[in-house]
């Protein structure tokens, strides 16, 4: 009697009596067992696949990687630039510090600094230039230049650049 392998083999007959037959119910676990054998193994569930996963990563990551590259205003918090007026006054407090730590070395040594450096201070945007008695400190900021010589008043040099750098983020 052929089965079919969508459906469990037809129960063994019971004899009537009520007494259970040993034979027919051996018969029946043999048949089962049999059947259970001959249907194609089921294919193991396949390990889930994780493809969505990946895709998504991969968009967050990009995302991310876009957000550095272009780095809109509503993440990046970047100051305006600033205008010729503010780079000329920021310059000029730059090199007003450098004027008083030059005049500072000479008060306490006597004599004139060879360079910025030995006078303590930064040379970096900054020239210095020993001439006769005095110096020249010259500077740029961007496109602006400056150019401080000794003998003048450095607060004349400053004027109103610190008001105006002070006052820049109102």
């Amino acid at each position: 009697m052929p089965h079919s392998f969508d459906e469990p083999p037809a129960p063994p007959h019971r004899p009537s009596s009520g007494k259970v037959d040993r034979r027919a119910l051996l018969q029946a676990y043999q048949e089962v067992v049999r059947t259970t054998k001959r249907k194609p193994a089921a294919k193991r569930a396949a390990a889930p696949v994780r493809r969505p996963y990946w895709i998504g990563i991969g968009a967050t990551i990009a995302g991310l990687v876009a957000l550095l590259v272009f780095q809109p205003r509503w993440l990046f918090n970047r100051p305006e630039p600033e205008t010729p007026q503010l780079q000329e006054a920021s310059l000029r407090i730059r090199m007003y510090v450098e004027i008083d730590r030059v005049e500072r070395f000479k008060a306490a040594h006597g004599r004139w600094p060879t360079d910025l450096l030995e006078a303590g201070g930064d040379s970096s945007g900054l020239t210095f230039e020993r001439r006769g008695e005095g110096f020249i400190l010259s500077g740029s900021n961007g496109v602006i230049q400056l150019r401080y010589q000794s003998g003048s008043p450095p607060e004349a040099f400053l004027g109103s650049s610190y008001d105006l750098v002070r006052g820049r983020g109102k």
